[in-house]
């Protein structure tokens, strides 16, 4: 019956045991270091683990406060691999100076063993998936769009890696380390909005709310350009102002403005088959031409700005300028037969000039300079002496 008795005992207090072993795994790492640990630590280790110990050059260096010395060995215990450095230093191995102070197998070891287990635990917490990103808007390209976002408010306890932009419909998608992301392969003409997702080293995590719609569209095209007068040369007498236009939505017309004042709307709609193969998807745009005949020499002598300004169908304006100098006989426009005689003159040639000294021009002696101009197909009068 004593021996019954004392099985009974034994089994009790084993039974005790395991249930007060699996109690203090429960608890948190800190507070199973002040109730089992510490003790320990201040009876076996603090003397030599302090400021000025002769253990002070390893950093763990303890003091009174068990919730500080706890924070030591947190600071330690960075994976299990210094989780059992420390436990082979308190049976005297790892070269431990202090030698052997606790003993393999003993109580006091299995705490040092269980607080080392809750330490790695914590340290051990696995990331989540981040949230969803917020904030997502899209704004229309050329069979794209450019999807815009904020990052999660909650990034999983990662760094996020990736987010993915799709489309809806389709499903077509476009990745990109931060925003925005671009995402191709949309059909012009076509609604689409946008959900974004982050991915970080748990995986990818839930979708963020739609976008705004946006409608992918060939760009529109609206373009303006002056090519007579040219930028920077000299002119005189009756030549071209000229030019093209063309807008997606169409030209209404073209105004020309003389140093800064309308005076006049040029003729449009001169065949230009050179603007038609640059632009072919654009309707009329082989017959984009303005041309006209202007005397530059109704204008003072000097420097004047000639701007065409084309009105699109939709109501857009765009502007093409050019500033240049005009030289000039004293009459604006001579129309005598006999007005100009070069009998008496002499003539030199150089590349593509010639210079033409004493020329009578209206009973008047002149000095001339003639430059060959491609784009006018001739030689121009660009300097009178």
């Amino acid at each position: 019956m004593t021996r019954i008795v004392r099985m009974v005992r034994i089994a009790f207090v084993i039974s005790v045991s395991g249930f007060l072993h699996h109690h203090s795994f429960a608890q948190d790492a800190q507070s199973y270091y002040i109730s089992n640990v510490d003790p320990i630590v201040q009876s076996k280790c603090i003397d030599c683990h302090v400021s000025g110990g002769q253990a002070s050059g390893t950093s763990l260096r303890f003091t009174s406060s068990a919730s500080d010395n706890h924070s030591v060995f947190d600071s330690y215990v960075m994976s299990p691999a210094r989780a059992d450095r420390v436990l082979a230093k308190i049976t005297g191995g790892a070269g431990h100076g202090g030698g052997a102070q606790v003993a393999a197998g003993s109580s006091d070891y299995q705490k040092f063993s269980d607080y080392m287990d809750l330490l790695s635990d914590e340290g051990a917490t696995q990331a989540d998936v981040p949230g969803p990103p917020t904030n997502v808007s899209a704004s229309a390209g050329d069979q794209s769009a450019t999807v815009s976002f904020s990052a999660p408010t909650d990034d999983g306890g990662a760094a996020i890696s990736l987010y993915t932009a799709t489309s809806s419909p389709g499903g077509s998608q476009g990745t990109c380390a931060a925003s925005p992301c671009s995402v191709s392969g949309l059909m012009n003409g076509t609604a689409y909005t946008f959900t974004v997702a982050a991915t970080n080293e748990a995986g990818e995590g839930p979708v963020s709310a739609q976008s705004n719609t946006v409608t992918p569209a060939t760009p529109s095209v609206f373009r303006v350009a002056l090519e007579e007068p040219v930028q920077g040369q000299t002119h005189t007498g009756v030549g071209n102002l000229r030019g093209w236009a063309l807008a997606s939505a169409g030209i209404e017309r073209v105004d020309i403005a003389i140093d800064g004042v309308v005076e006049f709307s040029a003729p449009y709609g001169g065949v230009r088959l050179d603007v038609g193969g640059a632009f072919p998807d654009i309707a009329d745009s082989d017959a984009s031409g303005f041309s006209l005949a202007y005397n530059y020499s109704d204008l003072a002598a000097g420097t004047h700005t000639i701007s065409a300004t084309a009105f699109s169908v939709s109501g857009e304006t765009k502007t093409s300028s050019a500033s240049f100098t005009v030289v000039r006989f004293p009459q604006s426009f001579m129309g005598g037969q006999d007005v100009v005689s070069l009998d008496g003159a002499s003539c030199a040639m150089s590349a593509d000039e010639i210079s033409i000294v004493d020329a009578i021009v209206d009973d008047a002696i002149y000095d001339l300079r003639l430059k060959w101009r491609t784009a006018e197909q001739g030689f121009e009068i660009i300097e009178i002496r």
